[in-house]
């Protein structure tokens, strides 16, 4: 895996966390696979104080285990983990979708519907999954902010960083997958723009619990 440059802007924390979750997800670290932080440390050249916080964040996910006596290991089932994870979300971004449904303004559905639009050549062509997946997060974001409800923005804002992990994952199995989910995306919005809150939250729920199920079965595919 191409790694992340670290940048100035963004706590070391959350990038460390971050680039862990990729490498967890893409398979680079292997479940039950000893991780020590002095390791990551010297990887990522920076101090351990960062990389002891992103491991505590990693274990309160579920993504990683501790002994100590043992060390720390990635967790013997990620797939399990990363479903627990997308039930929270699920009940989240569905809370978020059915509250914009009543309370999101024009300005925030042309928001939603301009990201879409622009999403829609980039998987024509097959090109840049990347920036699809940057696109689809702001999509999310905007959606939780539609809501108009502070508790699920900030809720959501805590689960952003395994949330974009999966996506940048999901992104990478196929065009045809990124298509599908595409689809959803557009599926929710009318739902949203025809205040059917309801609907919107039924097919957003759907749609999030769905990704642990398409890592699950990538893996499977590449064994």
């Amino acid at each position: 895996m191409r790694m992340k440059e670290i940048v100035d802007s963004v706590p070391l924390r959350d990038q460390i966390v971050d680039i862990m979750h990729q490498m967890i997800l893409n398979g680079e670290l292997k479940s039950n696979e000893k991780i020590s932080e002095r390791k990551i440390s010297s990887m990522l050249k920076v101090s351990t104080t960062p990389v002891k916080e992103a491991f505590r964040i990693l274990q309160v996910e579920g993504l990683i285990v501790s002994s100590p006596r043992k060390g720390s290991f990635v967790s013997a089932d990620v797939v399990e983990h990363l479903k627990q994870i997308a039930y929270l979300r699920s009940a989240i971004d569905g809370v978020a979708a059915h509250f914009a449904a009543r309370f999101a303004t024009d300005d925030e559905i042309q928001r939603m519907q301009s990201l879409l639009d622009c999403v829609e050549p980039l998987i024509a062509s097959q090109k840049n999954a990347d920036l699809i997946s940057k696109k689809n997060d702001e999509f999310h974001q905007v959606l939780r902010h539609a809501s108009h409800n502070g508790y699920v923005v900030n809720l959501g804002e805590n689960l952003r960083s395994i949330d974009n992990s999966i996506r940048s994952v999901i992104n990478k199995v196929d065009f045809q997958n990124i298509k599908d989910r595409h689809e959803e995306h557009k599926a929710i919005l009318r739902a949203v723009k025809n205040r059917k809150g309801d609907l919107a939250e039924r097919l957003m729920v759907q749609h999030v619990r769905e990704a642990p199920v398409v890592i699950d079965h990538k893996d499977s595919d590449s064994e």
